[in-house]
């Protein structure tokens, strides 16, 4: 098989919810052994013997790797043949996982950035007696942060009156139950396939009500 490029594959459980993205080797590699089907863009499955023949008559339009004797198309999705589970829902407290639940978006301008340009910020400042966790922290670009410093959202909108509605949150931080696969798809530089977007919609970042 030749070394190029080649996009990445969706892993479906066996419901068919979108739970992991891998490579297009290891995707191939779960098909032949019969741990997955490879599922075509009209959402078709298909064990490894019939990707073959589908290959052959069907994919013209798909990537493809060429051994010997053979020329198979990539599939852009597959659905696991066992599991059924979605990711461990325990979702670990880091500033990249906050960045993430916030979509990369800084939670007063509501302006989104670069991850490398934002910070965090306690709700309630550590000086008030703010903890570090999953309610009290959000995303932050440095211009917001630097313009808060340590007062609260209260003391911001009796200083900036003229500005009060920046410093309401326009949405409660919460602890979240779980991400779905694509939520650093841009910090990754993942190739997302248009396939993929019919999956995608129906699940997105779930957080506790």
């Amino acid at each position: 098989m030749n070394n190029q490029k080649h996009h990445d594959v969706l892993v479906l459980n066996r419901s068919w919810a979108p739970v992991h993205i891998v490579i297009w080797q290891k995707a191939m590699s779960l098909i032949y052994k019969e741990h997955a089907h490879a599922i075509d863009r009209g959402f078709i499955a298909y064990k490894f013997n019939d990707w073959l023949e589908f290959s052959a008559s069907n994919a013209e339009d798909y990537q493809r790797i060429k051994t010997v004797s053979v020329s198979i198309a990539i599939p852009e999705i597959i659905a696991l043949t066992l599991y059924n589970k979605l990711p461990d829902r325990d979702v670990k407290f880091s500033r990249q996982n906050i960045f993430i639940r916030d979509n990369d978006t800084c939670q007063y301008c509501m302006k989104k950035f670069k991850r490398k340009d934002l910070t965090i910020d306690h709700i309630i400042p550590r000086d008030q007696g703010g903890t570090s966790n999953w309610d009290n922290i959000v995303a932050c670009c440095g211009d917001c942060n630097a313009q808060k410093a340590n007062r609260t959202q209260r003391e911001m909108r009796e200083r900036y009156p003229h500005d009060g509605n920046k410093w309401f949150l326009k949405k409660k931080p919460t602890r979240p139950k779980w991400f779905n696969p694509l939520s650093s798809v841009n910090q990754q530089k993942i190739a997302v396939c248009k396939s993929w977007g019919h999956f995608l919609k129906k699940i997105d970042t779930r957080q506790e009500d």
